[in-house]
């Protein structure tokens, strides 16, 4: 699950930048507390307590500078001396901050209102850089499924519907087009390799001109269009 939170203590502000993110985030076809979560404060104490007790609780934090009784960049400094390594976007009113921000390693800088196509472009770098699918449901038969991102060779199209192949041999046949599921199987750890063809880079053994082979021994097609980006996508997964 795709872990955001939202820090800011003007209500309108926060709540505005929560519909953006649930609009960015479903127009992928992400479904919120099942592919993602947002949780919103008002205040930094929560937050810290939060973070300091579990480093990796959120992914992604859009943060405000300009807080009542603190400062963001304070809280950001004090979230990486505890080891948090989440992605930070500073939301703030204000410019004049923009260059003491460096030293927290942000992700992006965004002025208030906040533009939804900016933000929108902010979060497919960080979900293509920084997020790595741990669990995805799938809804078969009415009912959800739980995976683990992990157990998924690959995932190909089949006449209006989508094949999920697992380890140990298991298909599961999903009521989504193959276009839709991609949009569900974000991050680095999955790779396109063919038009109808999605593979988990972790279970690549090795590639092969014009195909790849997975670690069950399996083979499958690499078109010529894809083969320079799933190398690249490859190397880039194993480093």
């Amino acid at each position: 699950m795709y872990r955001i939170a939202i820090c800011d203590d003007e209500p309108h502000a926060a709540e505005q930048n929560e519909a953006m993110l649930c609009q960015i985030l479903e127009s992928r076809n992400l479904l919120r507390d099942i592919d993602y979560s947002i949780h919103c404060f008002s205040c930094p104490a929560p937050l810290l307590a939060q973070m300091e007790k579990y480093p990796s609780a959120f992914q992604l934090l859009l943060l405000d500078i300009e807080l009542e009784h603190e400062n963001g960049l304070s809280i950001a400094a004090h979230l990486r001396e505890t080891g948090s390594d989440c992605s930070i976007v500073y939301i703030t009113a204000y410019r004049n901050y923009v260059f003491d921000c460096f030293d927290t390693r942000p992700l992006h800088y965004l002025l208030k209102p906040v533009d939804q196509e900016k933000l929108a472009g902010v979060i497919e770098r960080d979900l293509r850089d920084n997020y790595h699918l741990e669990q995805i449901k799938f809804l078969m038969d009415g009912c959800w499924r739980t995976v683990d991102a992990r157990n998924i060779l690959y995932a190909e199209a089949t006449s209006h519907k989508s094949a999920v192949h697992l380890q140990g041999g298991e298909v599961l046949y999903i009521n989504q087009n193959f276009s839709d599921l991609i949009l569900r199987l974000n991050g680095k750890r999955f790779c396109r390799s063919h038009f109808s063809i999605l593979v988990n880079l972790e279970h690549i053994y090795r590639l092969i001109d014009g195909a790849l082979v997975l670690d069950d021994g399996r083979e499958l097609p690499v078109s010529r269009s894809r083969q320079k980006e799933l190398r690249k996508q490859y190397i880039a997964f194993i480093k």
